[in-house]
């Protein structure tokens, strides 16, 4: 477990306007979660889905198999039917059989990647259709717990830091230089940003 409060030290002592969001906050609470499929499988369904949304369909798909324990079997073995019963859209079906085609055929580890480098990562788990930037960047920064991860694709994070910095939300650049401050705990930062978004939505 990263030491927070020295990194929230940290990070309070490089960007005042953090360091209020940070005091406003509190305490981060920041963790990773096992880097599996279950996990992956819950980050396609969250694409461009409110977290409530999301967890709704999320628990839904987990109740269609024995304990709730998501498998590349157990996928593939239920027709699209049943599964888009759980709300899920043909696209996301799709992409996420793909993905379990990948991993029962062994042309995705994902055992291995935990000790894979950046590039590897995103070249490995880009090749599954559906997922892209901001599927990597959330695995990263939740599943592995890397704590230098800013996911510039994130909306809802953009939006956060557009309504805490005064920028355009879709001027990368501008992103990019706020969570340069940060570095090398933008992971961190963005937890915050996440938090103060929510808080604000």
């Amino acid at each position: 477990m990263p030491d927070y409060a020295d990194i929230t030290d940290y990070l309070q002592k490089r960007d005042n306007r953090l360091g209020a969001i940070i005091g406003e906050i509190g305490a981060c609470r920041l963790t990773k979660r096992p880097a599996d499929l279950e996990f992956l499988v819950g980050v396609i369904i969250s694409q461009q889905l409110s977290t409530a949304a999301a967890d709704a369909i999320i628990a839904r798909f987990r109740a269609l198999f024995p304990g709730g324990k998501i498998t590349p079997d157990g996928v593939l073995g239920k027709p699209d039917d049943k599964l888009r019963a759980t709300g899920l859209s043909a696209r996301k079906c799709h992409y996420i059989k793909d993905l379990c085609n990948r991993i029962r055929n062994n042309s995705l580890d994902l055992t291995e990647l935990p000790s894979a480098d950046d590039d590897t990562i995103r070249r490995e788990l880009t090749q599954v259709k559906g997922i892209g930037d901001w599927t990597v960047d959330i695995y990263l920064m939740f599943g592995l717990g890397w704590p230098d991860v800013f996911p510039l694709k994130d909306l809802a994070l953009r939006r956060a830091v557009a309504s805490a910095y005064g920028v355009a939300q879709d001027d990368m650049a501008a992103m990019l230089k706020v969570a340069e401050n940060w570095r090398p705990y933008r992971s961190v930062g963005s937890w915050y940003l996440f938090r103060y978004g929510d808080r604000n939505s």
